[in-house]
């Protein structure tokens, strides 16, 4: 059994995968369901699609960071628990975003644009989900959580 400071790793482990799973699950819903055979939309709605898209990957990188920069800087809240809640939401903010992009490219399948474009979106948002790392959870190496 896990103690308390290995947890928080393993909870955001365990969304990561399951985040991938969802991208799957999106992948095998775009193969089962076909495509009305109704005319293609346009090529720049299917740019503006997948621009979005890939900017949500790079949001997922970066916003969270951003965001919570002011938070981590306030003196009034800096306890072990409120930083390692910090933590938690900025990687399900990153997560949530890299699925956003595998949520383009399904949009994108449904209104019957380029399979080129959909196979890049659905790749690029499970290799960012693969590859990126939420890093160590705050005030591990102090030993600040309690351990059961």
């Amino acid at each position: 059994m896990e103690s308390n400071v290995k947890s928080p790793a393993l909870v955001m482990r365990v969304l990561k995968y399951a985040f991938v799973m969802s991208a799957f699950m999106f992948i095998y819903i775009a193969i089962e369901i076909p495509v009305q055979p109704n005319r293609p939309v346009s090529m720049q709605l299917q740019m503006a699609i997948a621009f979005v898209g890939f900017m949500s990957i790079v949001a997922g990188f970066f916003l969270p960071r951003i965001l919570f920069q002011a938070a981590e800087c306030a003196p009034q809240n800096n306890s072990a628990e409120a930083e390692l809640g910090r933590w938690m939401t900025k990687g399900i903010i990153s997560l949530a975003f890299f699925n956003a992009c595998n949520l383009f490219g399904l949009v994108l399948h449904f209104l019957h644009g380029s399979v080129r474009l959909v196979e890049l979106l659905f790749g690029a948002g499970i290799a960012a989900e693969l590859f990126w790392s939420p890093g160590a959870p705050p005030n591990v190496e102090r030993g600040e959580f309690q351990q059961n």
